[in-house]
């Protein structure tokens, strides 16, 4: 048995007080250091488990530990007298940066008390194991993977990287988890995932899952993460949650037991009084001073409950306190929406258990699954329950035949439905949904998110290169001139308007004729969506926040697409503005295995310059199917697994034939040849050349050619890649280009320089796992929150395009 002894860095400028956490923190491995500037270097050298600092530069240190120590849990010594530093926090975490914060004014054995608290579950005692393989249940589907190690409150599983982790997501529920060694089973249990991370060792790599095991008496619905009870991390999510919908759903503890949805606002914290919660006076019940109230609201996926005490009724509203804690709950991972009054939808389907004919009216939908109403003394709706005969009713009366799973169903407090002895609301997982009535649905959430956006696909084309001309969207292939590139863009645009849903889609942002914004996302790789062409027409209007809602649009498009798993968006490092946005945003909610941050050089070379080569260049040819799995196999060793997955670099699709046959019957082009230059016992070097569509990308991303070095200081390196260069060329002026373009790493750019080629920038390419998409649109928000705090030159010119 072994117990994980754990690291504490202590950063504080007070000899007295990083003796006194030292004593109490004993025994653990403890360093403690007085200044940011120290704690960076022993950051440096080994990454503790747990960093306490000081309040002071709480921000700049966050960006150490961003970078030095990901995994490390952070807490900072704040007074609760400090006020500034407070509300500093506060921001700070309603950027999404997680943290704790504990007060160094209390007694030294209180506070160390805290902090034993808060590092409990990384010090439990864990059992290392052999020949122990677990299996569960996730979505009905069985899964295995290896057992490494089991706490006492916990296992620690090993899924190889080509795992489904998109059905993973921290707070997922984990059903019959079992233990078995040679067939004979340890343990039964059900859990949830804690954490998902990425793992290395020589020659493998595979995904790090920790589930908890289920505490007696949890629900089947309500799966608890954890328990706020930091008042800075309290505050942060309530002012995230009233930002996205300032509403509360709120209850009276005692007394009329039924929960209504109030207009709330968050009042900060002054000198002069602390914050609290004003909330419009409900319908159907009275609240007194000293009443006590449950509030719940739910947050990215999460569902939070806390209680407050009301401290003064107004004319309109009443006054809560601050929850002293907040109690957070797994719900769902994506969005769903109220469709608007003109856009009804039902269901209809036949009980299994009683074959009676039932119809419903929906409370919220989503592409993915809905919710509705129904009277539990007279349908019976267990979780689990898989119904066949399910049809969804659309608005115009035309019902889409499908099926569907219950996954929720608990009391419905504050639906007002008539003639329901019992209401209960029922949330289902819609299957087999057919592509027309998921196109209505995602229509009827774009209408109810943002009015002003519009299906772009059958706008003229000259509408919108006329926005590309305004906003000087420039792609070197694609002049502003007249020629024939543009019937080339135009013919594009128009095939891609016959595609079907799930391939390409396009947003507009509107003022009456107006064209004020525009957005498109491609689908680039099997299992990718990329987000491109993000145009803002340079107005007045930055508080519309177009250049937030029109992305955002586009990822929950494609997070409603079940076989999406990733999300991509490529941008110029010279564009402040997007380096600003995406790159604190992609910085920030870095995840190893599920996220990946990658900066190229966007190299080109066009056909009318001759090509410089030198003679005796190493021979080319294409790709065999060996090859592949050695590609395949090099990535693994190196754990890229992003790049992987995303890139269809696994060996059946490396030449993307998957997508090449989705694409084919609509008069589009989509694939990938790859060339090899061969070394001793392996490939030397490979080129991955991409090949599309003209106009697909503007900037023509899927129609560039790469590099792959296993031994980038390999003395024939750089004539290998030289000879690919060359050979991808030729291969791109055989279809008809007018020009090859490289993204290529920094190392790699002198090289094709010194053969022709133009450099014309350095890009990033972000890829997300669709797993943490609230994520994204969590942070999205908070800078936007930002962005609008300072003063309006932050919002310049820049801000008109990514690309």
């Amino acid at each position: 048995m072994v117990s994980h002894e754990q690291s504490v860095l202590i950063v504080h400028p007070d000899p007295v007080l990083r003796a006194g956490l030292v004593s109490a923190l004993a025994p653990r491995r403890i360093i403690a250091v007085s200044s940011r500037d120290d704690a960076a270097r022993t950051l440096a050298e080994r990454v503790p488990d747990v960093v306490l600092a000081d309040v002071v530069e709480a921000r700049r240190f966050i960006r150490d530990l961003d970078r030095l120590a990901p995994a490390a849990m952070r807490v900072f010594l704040c007074p609760q007298s400090q006020s500034q530093e407070l509300r500093e926090l506060v921001d700070v975490a309603a950027e999404g940066h997680e943290f704790h914060t504990v007060d160094p004014t209390v007694p030294v054995e209180e506070m160390a008390r805290s902090l034993r608290e808060l590092m409990r579950q990384r010090a439990s005692v864990r059992v290392p194991t052999t020949g122990l393989e677990a299996v569960f249940l996730v979505e009905g589907q069985p899964l295995r993977a290896q057992c490494l190690n089991v706490g006492n409150e916990g296992v620690l599983l090993k899924l190889p990287v080509d795992s489904p982790i998109e059905q993973l997501p921290p707070g997922t529920r984990i059903f019959d988890l079992r233990l078995e060694r040679a067939g004979q089973v340890m343990l039964r249990t059900n859990g949830f995932v804690r954490h998902l991370g990425l793992e290395r060792a020589p020659g493998d790599a595979w995904f790090r899952v920790g589930i908890q095991l289920e505490r007696t008496g949890t629900g089947i619905g309500h799966v608890e993460l954890a328990t706020l009870n930091d008042m800075v991390r309290v505050l942060a999510v309530l002012r995230r949650a009233l930002r996205r919908s300032g509403m509360l759903q709120c209850t009276l503890v005692q007394g009329v037991r039924r929960r209504e949805e109030l207009q709330a606002s968050l009042i900060e914290e002054t000198a002069e009084a602390p914050a609290v919660l004003r909330c419009a006076l409900p319908l159907r019940w009275t609240v007194a001073v000293g009443d006590v109230v449950q509030l719940v609201f739910d947050l990215s996926g999460k569902s939070y409950h806390g209680w407050a005490a009301v401290v003064r009724t107004e004319a309109d509203s009443f006054v809560l306190s601050m929850p002293r804690s907040l109690s957070m709950y797994h719900r769902r991972s994506s969005m769903r929406f109220k469709a608007g009054e003109d856009q009804t939808f039902s269901v209809a389907y036949v009980s299994p258990l009683t074959g009676e004919s039932m119809e419903y009216p929906v409370m919220d939908l989503h592409p993915l699954g809905l919710s509705f109403a129904y009277d539990a003394a007279r349908d019976v709706l267990p979780v689990g329950l898989i119904i066949d005969t399910f049809t969804l009713v659309l608005p115009d009366g035309t019902r889409a035949p499908c099926s569907a799973e219950v996954r929720d169903s608990s009391p419905l407090l504050s639906h007002a439905v008539g003639g329901m002895a019992r209401p209960f609301r029922c949330g289902m997982r819609l299957l087999n949904v057919q592509p027309e009535a998921r196109q209505v649905v995602m229509d009827a959430f774009v209408q109810a998110r943002c009015p002003q956006v519009r299906d772009g696909r059958t706008e003229p084309f000259q509408n919108v290169w006329e926005l590309a001309r305004a906003v000087h969207l420039f792609h070197p292939d694609y002049p502003f001139e007249e020629g024939p590139h543009l019937a080339t863009l135009e013919d594009t645009h128009r095939k891609l308007a016959g595609v079907p849903e799930g391939l390409f889609r396009t947003f507009l942002y509107c003022e009456g004729d107006q064209l004020l914004g525009h957005v498109s996302g491609v689908r680039t790789h099997s299992r990718t969506w990329m987000v491109q062409h993000l145009m803002v027409m340079p107005t007045v209007r930055r508080g519309e926040n177009i250049s937030r809602e029109l992305p955002a649009l586009n990822v929950d498009y494609a997070e409603a697409l079940e076989d999406v798993h990733y999300m991509r968006i490529f941008w110029r490092l010279q564009n402040k503005w997007p380096d600003r946005v995406f790159g604190w945003i992609a910085r920030t909610m870095h995840i190893e295995g599920l996220t990946e941050l990658q900066t190229m050089n966007y190299t080109r070379v066009p056909f009318t310059q001759p090509l410089r080569t030198r003679r005796g260049l190493p021979t080319v040819r294409p790709a065999t199917a060996a090859d592949l799995k050695w590609l395949e196999g090099h990535l693994r060793e190196r754990g890229e697994v992003v790049r992987l997955m995303a890139d269809d670099l696994l060996a059946p699709e490396a030449r993307m034939p998957t997508l090449a046959a989705r694409y084919a019957p609509h008069g589009i082009h989509r694939g990938r040849s790859l060339f090899v230059v061969d070394g001793e016992n392996a490939p030397l070097a490979l080129a991955l050349a991409e090949e599309a569509t003209p106009g697909l990308s503007w900037a023509e991303m899927t129609s560039a050619f790469s590099f792959v070095v296993p031994q980038a200081q390999h003395p024939r390196a750089a004539e290998a890649r030289e000879a690919l260069a060359a050979h991808c060329v030729e291969h791109y002026r055989q279809q008809g280009k007018r020009s090859a373009l490289a993204l290529v790493q920094d190392d790699e750019v002198e090289g094709l320089v010194a053969m022709g080629f133009q450099w014309s920038c350095r890009v990033a390419k972000w890829t997300f796992h669709r797993s943490t998409a609230r994520t994204w649109h969590m942070l999205m928000a908070a800078v936007f929150e930002r962005l609008r705090a300072r003063a309006p030159r932050v919002l310049g010119q820049d801000e008109e395009r990514t690309d």
